[in-house]
């Protein structure tokens, strides 16, 4: 099955509902990535890449506003 940009969006304000944890989400995008990255329009391709990348160290890291953001713009 296909992620959607809305199933992303809904995967990140849920993790965020569990609290801020850059490392906790990149390593749920690396999941993500695992488990439907052949399917991945460039698009979500992308965005899941530079999630995983935030546990490479705080030069990465989306701050917890920038997450949100970045949810909202992919519900739609």
């Amino acid at each position: 099955m296909t992620l959607t940009a809305q199933e992303l969006s809904s995967v990140i304000h849920a993790e965020l509902d569990k609290g801020y944890d850059v490392v906790r989400i990149a390593r749920v995008a690396f999941q993500l990535y695992q488990d439907h990255g052949v399917e991945l329009t460039p698009d979500l391709d992308e965005k899941l890449l530079q999630l995983m990348a935030m546990e490479e160290g705080p030069e990465f890291e989306f701050s917890e506003d920038e997450l949100r953001r970045l949810a909202e713009e992919l519900a739609g």
